[in-house]
């Protein structure tokens, strides 16, 4: 018995070519979903980015790139930069969120560790990037880093799972295991993260999947992801995608990137999120 990835009924061998049969589980397809040309679940899912993902404050989709949003520890939320630096200009120094003030790294470790032992999964995450890292005057722990990651992928957290993926990806700070990578990355794909789509495009790629890894990386692009969008055109020019497929891209690409856009981000990017924590 075996599962399909694009029905997840579990179903008799003899349900699978046997093309079907030797793919793992989410890229699997019985007969019947070959013939009906259903999508798998991964490709389902994943397609928007969700709420989570907004800023608490000004309520659109924070930047893709990490560095535009602040971490905010009282609250556990990431708040946009554009947002922060707002705040600054109307004389408020507090979390733009929550308002409490600043805490120091002593501070912050210990509401994180308060809000860890109450089972908190962002907070569990936090705590495992800096074990993971050595910050706030932790010892470098990968191992208990990646029980925190665990943890914290258990009970939702994309960016976990992310961050599992690529670290089984890369084999550097524990054994490489390409097929929990996949898992990982698979799992905070179908959460909507972007990142992580795009890197299971170039290990579906590498692994000769193409078109699999050309409907992820259509997916990443349309969620604001420059470097698919990137590959996207290369492929076209290369004769391996459609115009279509890099038109539509391209659109979704576009329409991201404004609704990620704002005035005060602009204005934000500009100034520097150095210059922004300085102030």
């Amino acid at each position: 018995m075996k599962i399909c990835g694009a029905c997840v009924r579990e179903l008799p061998d003899g349900s699978y070519s046997a093309e079907q049969r030797g793919l793992r589980q989410s890229s699997r397809r019985c007969e019947e979903c070959v013939a009906a040309g259903n999508q798998l679940v991964l490709m389902k899912k994943g397609r928007t980015r969700s709420e989570a993902d907004d800023c608490p404050i000004c309520q659109l989709p924070l930047p893709l790139d990490p560095n535009q949003s602040m971490f905010e520890p009282c609250c556990v939320k990431l708040v946009c930069n554009g947002c922060v630096l707002a705040a600054r200009k109307c004389g408020m120094w507090d979390c733009p969120f929550c308002r409490t003030p600043t805490p120091d790294e002593k501070q912050t470790l210990a509401m994180i560790r308060k809000r860890v032992a109450a089972g908190d999964p962002v907070a569990i995450y936090f705590l495992g990037n800096k074990y993971c890292f050595g910050e706030y005057g932790l010892e470098k722990d990968v191992s208990g880093a990646v029980e925190l990651y665990e943890r914290a992928a258990e009970l939702g957290v994309k960016d976990a799972h992310f961050n599992l993926g690529v670290m089984y990806a890369e084999g550097k700070e524990v054994e490489k295991d390409t097929g929990k990578a996949i898992r990982h990355y698979e799992a905070a794909a179908m959460c909507g993260h972007v990142y992580a789509r795009h890197n299971l495009s170039g290990m579906e790629y590498n692994a000769g999947n193409y078109d699999l890894a050309l409907q992820h990386w259509m997916i990443s692009a349309n969620l604001g992801h420059e470097k698919s969008l990137n590959i996207l055109k290369s492929l076209f020019m290369a004769g391996l995608a459609t115009k279509a497929e890099y038109a539509s891209a391209l659109r979704g690409y576009q329409s991201a990137i404004e609704e990620m856009s704002s005035p005060d981000r602009a204005e934000a990017k500009a100034f520097g999120r150095d210059e922004i924590k300085r102030m």
